[in-house]
């Protein structure tokens, strides 16, 4: 007979990939997975390392004194020697436990994932429904070949890789129970700072969107195989005041790969939001070229950019990420940079300020180039966030970096990668050194500009300057191009799963 799903033990483990920081984020792709595990009739047990920074020795002896039949987390590939570490001690403690993970750690190298560890089963995509399948198939004595959406090792060790899941609606999903985690530790560490000293900040994730609309070749997301999906507005304030009501929520991260890709998209979840009465502060990613896809003149756009001040809007981000127009090409975003000034300036006009980042290292990347970006960051009178090319499984400057032989063996170099922030492969005909150079020089002239009170020490890891008390100097409106074209910005850096 087969188990019951009450009688089977299940952990749920939540990595900390940053020890220390003084944020923590609330695990948007864990909370939705254990929510539909919780929905479909299973208890479970959380070990959140993050929240309680836990280390290796108090995890290893935690998996030793304490049974399960399933274990299962994820995170991203960036942690990908921890995580081998987590897996293998995992199944050395509990031979008997079935070892499940997902996200980018694993979903975008399924099949050396398992060659390098001994864990049993990758999701690939979309987590909760395939994770939930994975466990009812094991429970009910059912083969894995018939679930769509992983990879796992069979009985004779050959590691099988099962059909993509066809994804649905992206409202049928539950809204996520956060009572699973300490809600108020977490708030007590907010993402957001408050606009004022004086205002109390409780801020949490909403997922808006699931995936991008569009493929960088330095960026891998876990719904890469997934089609665009957003939800509708009702559903988010729905969840918004749900949060609010329990937990006095203040502001909320709209924590999307890209939130909104059109300004008629924001607009109508601006709409909603006024409609609603809720009351709240939000921030969001979205495309540079908000307001130009829809071919809306300068008035429409500064009358859409303030109904997203109006809504409680405070805060965009969308990526320049290069000035020079060779290496945007190589970047599949085929855009005329021009379009970055016309948003910057918009936003900046209606009172919301605007983060954008940059990706330095691409192998034509010169001094030329470098300076190039900058110059774009000084005319538009913004501070990126700056970090360095970082070739990630399943995108083309990973399968480039291999073609070229700068990654010859994929374990070791996965092994050896840290932030975006450190430059972990150098493609460029220039040392790091002079790299490093000329970065100081144009981030230099924008902290001199802009009045920051950055140093050498902070150009790259400003650590949340943004949030301190340093004047900064405004923008002049006359010195910014009105051009409207194209340049994205993506999150995924910092995007959890198993989400959906």
């Amino acid at each position: 007979m087969p188990a019951k799903k009450k009688d089977l033990k299940l952990l749920f483990i939540n990595p900390c990939l940053r020890p220390g920081g003084h944020t923590k984020l609330l695990p948007v792709g864990l909370g939705s997975v254990m929510t539909y595990f919780h929905d479909n009739g299973y208890n479970f047990t959380l070990l959140d390392i993050d929240i309680n920074e836990h280390d290796d020795a108090y995890v290893e002896n935690y998996l030793k004194n304490n049974n399960f039949d399933f274990i299962l987390f994820g995170t991203l590939v960036t942690h990908y020697k921890w995580i081998k570490w987590l897996t293998n001690t995992a199944k050395r403690c509990q031979p008997n436990a079935t070892v499940i993970v997902g996200n980018s750690v694993s979903s975008s190298i399924p099949e050396l994932f398992l060659q390098k560890t001994n864990g049993d089963v990758v999701i690939i995509g979309e987590g909760e429904i395939s994770a939930y399948e994975t466990v009812e198939a094991i429970r009910l004595n059912k083969p894995l070949d018939n679930v769509p959406g992983i990879s796992f090792r069979k009985k004779d060790g050959e590691i099988k890789v099962n059909d993509l899941r066809k994804v649905g609606n992206i409202n049928d999903f539950s809204v996520i129970n956060w009572d699973f985690f300490d809600v108020e530790r977490y708030l007590a560490k907010p993402s957001v700072k408050a606009d004022r000293e004086k205002d109390v900040t409780r801020a949490m994730p909403v997922i808006t969107a699931r995936g991008c609309a569009f493929k960088c070749t330095f960026c891998h997301y876990v719904f890469w195989n997934d089609p665009y999906r957003n939800r509708a507005p009702n559903s988010v304030t729905n969840e918004i005041r749900h949060l609010i009501d329990k937990y006095h929520v203040t502001h909320i991260d709209f924590w999307d790969d890209l939130s909104f890709s059109a300004a008629r998209q924001v607009e109508k979840m601006c709409d909603e939001i006024l409609d609603s009465g809720l009351k709240f502060k939000w921030m969001c990613s979205v495309r540079v070229d908000l307001f130009s896809r829809g071919n809306l003149s300068h008035d429409d756009a500064l009358r859409v950019a303030k109904k997203m001040k109006e809504a409680g809007c405070y805060d965009v981000g969308f990526a320049l990420e290069s000035g020079n127009q060779e290496i945007l090409e190589m970047m599949n975003k085929k855009i005329d940079v021009n379009g970055f000034f016309e948003t910057v300036s918009i936003f900046k006009q209606v009172g919301i300020t605007v983060n954008t980042s940059v990706v330095f290292g691409y192998p034509s990347e010169s001094k030329k180039s470098i300076k190039e970006t900058f110059d774009q960051c000084l005319k538009a009178g913004v501070y990126p966030s700056i970090g360095f090319l970082l070739p990630l499984p399943a995108t083309g400057m990973y399968d480039y970096a291999k073609q070229k032989g700068f990654i010859t063996d994929e374990d070791s170099y996965l092994d050896s990668i840290t932030e975006r922030q450190d430059i972990c492969v150098n493609m460029t005909k220039l040392t790091d050194d002079q790299i490093m150079s000329e970065i100081k020089i144009g981030a230099k002239k924008l902290n001199d500009m802009l009045d920051l009170g950055l140093n050498e020490n902070t150009y790259i890891k400003t650590k949340g300057y943004k949030n301190s008390k340093i004047k900064k100097k405004p923008l002049d409106p006359e010195n910014i191009s009105r051009n409207q074209n194209d340049v994205s910005f993506n999150y995924s850096e910092t995007q959890f799963e198993f989400q959906s």
